[in-house]
């Protein structure tokens, strides 16, 4: 792996490990908070953060586009499909959660 422009690629692999252990953290710190009708929207946003960062750094996109960019776009658009029906699902669930 290059060394690009005086950084360790190592560090920042290890930062970025770092950041996704925290977001974790933070994820399953909000599953007990009881945010009601908000849960999903930050579970999802904190989701999508993790997602991106993954995309980034682990899947090597920075750069000049190419055909990385093409399965990583495909690929990200199946996750906001896949976030869209469960948005919907949970949109329109009758009697849950409980009122």
């Amino acid at each position: 792996m290059k060394r690009a422009a005086g950084r360790d690629p190592a560090l920042l692999f290890v930062v970025a490990w770092l950041v996704l252990v925290l977001l974790t953290g933070i994820s399953i710190w909000t599953a007990f908070l009881g945010l009601g009708v908000f849960a999903p929207a930050v579970q999802f946003g904190i989701a999508a953060t993790q997602a991106a960062i993954l995309f980034i750094l682990f899947m090597r996109l920075k750069g000049p586009p190419s055909l990385k960019w093409v399965f990583a776009g495909s690929g990200f658009f199946w996750l906001l499909f896949l976030y869209g029906l469960s948005f919907t699902d949970y949109a329109t669930r009758q009697g849950w959660p409980h009122r």
